[in-house]
């Protein structure tokens, strides 16, 4: 059983910042950005919404990936120069795509303990290209590279390069695993993911800051289909790993996110806004396979989920507002189930009925997941907490749950291996 432990004190989310994400080399709102340029838009979003100045802000941890694209190796020292933080207390630290997520629970240790009274977490990551001799220009970065160096997330020991087939570990195999213990039919689960994908797509047409700003029926009309399911099974939407389908995987992208975490006493003296407190958080590391026999059964986000419930004192009732780590879609089903948010074998059935959606009762991923809002990565998840912040303040203006909730749970998945797990109220 792993251990609850708690926080003398409950720190709370004061201020959150997230860029637009899409690619430095395209997107109109954040094309010819650097890195450091690019971390800064996020920082000092957050940074003015809390409403404090820079040298109020006590430590500052700094979340990246693939290093390989920003050439950067001491981000924290690079990055205290251009945030106005120099001398200040700094970490540059990853947990993969969980990073944003995990700097909720290192921070909210900072400040509980008291060391801290303002802590900034920020992640930035630019998958879509990586610098030449002149660090200002950049050359795209093929799908093949990009993918070469970021599985240098999973064992090299008793691996190699691509031998770990995303698409057939992350999907196929979970979405054949989930449709065979639950009696799914192979058409109708197909109708299920095309369900999954039209929600993930009403979310992120409707958020400013996502990369994909159409619905799926919008792109269907497009390519000449009445039907979006007829246009999900078409030649537009072949399969990526039977029986999982393009649009049902990730869009990488860059981007950047963050938050600051303060004590509630700090808090009080300047912050306007409702304050959401971090009420429990925790984390699980492995290695692959991170699953048996059993490709729905996940240990690791089960043990993630349970311990920070817990930590918060909340059961799986309690959740009004669930963000999992979608890299794979099938992810939205199996997840929400091992949360308890949904019964086993139920949530296949809640997306077909629209029940995930922003305006049904059991809303998941409103920004739009990491197809529609895109994954970068190591700012991924400060993107997702961000979201959660936004609808407990009732401020995601287009997707807007209509009982703004009171508590939410966020759940990011690095490299499948490490898991991390927040869970926020208000």
């Amino acid at each position: 059983m792993a251990h609850i432990g708690s926080l003398k004190e409950k720190p709370v989310i004061t201020g959150v910042g997230c860029t637009k994400f899409g690619s430095v080399l395209t997107t109109p709102e954040i094309k010819g950005l650097t890195f450091q340029e690019l971390a800064c838009e996020a920082a000092f979003e957050a940074i003015d919404e809390a409403g404090i100045d820079p040298k109020e802000i006590d430590a500052f941890y700094i979340g990246n990936m693939v290093s390989h694209i920003s050439h950067l190796y001491s981000h924290n020292t690079q990055m205290a120069d251009w945030l106005g933080l120099q001398l200040k207390p700094s970490i540059h630290f990853a947990t993969a795509c969980s990073t944003t997520n995990t700097g909720v629970g290192l921070a909210a240790m900072g400040v509980a303990s008291g060391k801290f009274r303002n802590v900034l977490v920020l992640g930035c990551e630019i998958l879509s290209s990586e610098p030449t001799d002149d660090p200002i220009k950049r050359k795209a970065v093929d799908p093949g590279t990009l993918w070469y160096w970021t599985d240098f997330g999973v064992d090299q020991a008793y691996a190699y390069h691509h031998a770990y087939d995303i698409a057939t570990a992350y999907g196929a195999l979970p979405t054949l695993g989930y449709a065979k213990k639950y009696g799914v039919p192979m058409d109708k689960m197909d109708d299920v993911m095309c369900a999954v994908h039209r929600a993930v797509r009403i979310h992120s047409a409707a958020n400013k800051k996502a990369f994909v700003q159409t619905t799926l029926e919008q792109e269907a009309r497009k390519a000449g289909f009445k039907d979006i399911y007829e246009f999900w099974k078409s030649r537009k939407n072949p399969f990526l790993a039977w029986p999982v389908r393009v649009k049902s995987a990730l869009n990488t992208v860059d981007g950047a996110s963050a938050y600051i975490i303060s004590s509630k006493k700090e808090a009080k003296g300047y912050f306007k806004k409702e304050p959401v407190s971090v009420e429990g958080f925790h984390w699980t590391s492995s290695n692959y396979p991170w699953y048996g026999r059993d490709p729905t059964d996940w240990d690791l986000d089960r043990t993630a989920f349970q311990t920070a419930m817990k930590m918060a004192k909340i059961k799986p009732k309690d959740i009004d507002y669930l963000d999992v780590h979608d890299c794979m879609q099938i992810y939205q089903l199996i997840l929400s189930e091992q949360a308890g948010y949904f019964k086993k074998g139920e949530a296949w059935k809640a997306f077909l009925e629209g029940r995930t959606l922003y305006k049904g009762d059991k809303p998941m991923n409103t920004a739009g997941g990491r197809h529609g809002k895109g994954h970068a990565f190591a700012a991924s998840a400060g993107a997702e907490i961000y979201e959660a912040v936004k609808q407990m303040r009732g401020e995601a203006k287009g997707r807007q749950i209509k009982d703004e909730p009171e508590t939410s749970v966020v759940h990011n998945h690095g490299y499948g291996m490490h898991t991390a797990v927040t869970v926020l109220k208000r």
